[in-house]
């Protein structure tokens, strides 16, 4: 019974690897957003991006970027070592921390897209602001039902619900 249910949890293991690993390269390797603030009659051509080593503003993306692939890394070790990880204490960091990336994301991309609507500008969102929110959301899934299958008295955000 205990390997069938190794076998259970490293699905949703192997889930959360690859969507905290796919979504903190794609924020770390590609753009989070762009903006094309051209005017054609003027002959004016200002064009750009945001991505994570461009600006005092990818300092989120960087820590979101870094944070999935320290998720990537605990689940790494939880199927590596099944036995080991029973006592929860990381894996509750990596739902925290992939929570965490969730809620940067969706801040980062509300700031960048705010921005550039003041400066009447045409903006878009790209690929790093995908993986992110993305990444970030389907990680904490997955090791949500992992750490409540390993331990049904887990309850995320419990003490800061009671104050």
């Amino acid at each position: 019974m205990s390997s069938e249910r190794n076998d259970y949890l490293s699905i949703f293991f192997v889930g959360s690897l690859i969507t905290s690993a796919v979504g903190g390269i794609l924020l770390l390797a590609l753009d989070f957003g762009g903006w094309n603030g051209s005017n054609y009659y003027l002959g004016v051509y200002i064009y750009g991006g945001l991505d994570a080593w461009n600006s005092i503003y990818s300092i989120p993306i960087i820590i979101s970027g870094f944070l999935l692939l320290f998720c990537t890394f605990i689940c790494i070790q939880a199927l590596r070592f099944p036995d080991k990880i029973s006592s929860n204490k990381y894996l509750n960091y990596a739902f925290y921390a992939s929570f965490i990336v969730l809620i940067l994301s969706i801040l980062e991309g509300l700031i960048f897209g705010i921005s550039l609507e003041i400066e009447d500008a045409w903006w878009w969102f790209d690929s790093g602001f995908y993986g992110g929110v993305i990444g970030g959301l389907l990680t904490a899934i997955l090791l949500y039902i992992a750490i409540k299958n390993q331990d049904p008295n887990f309850k995320p955000f419990s003490k800061v619900l009671k104050k």
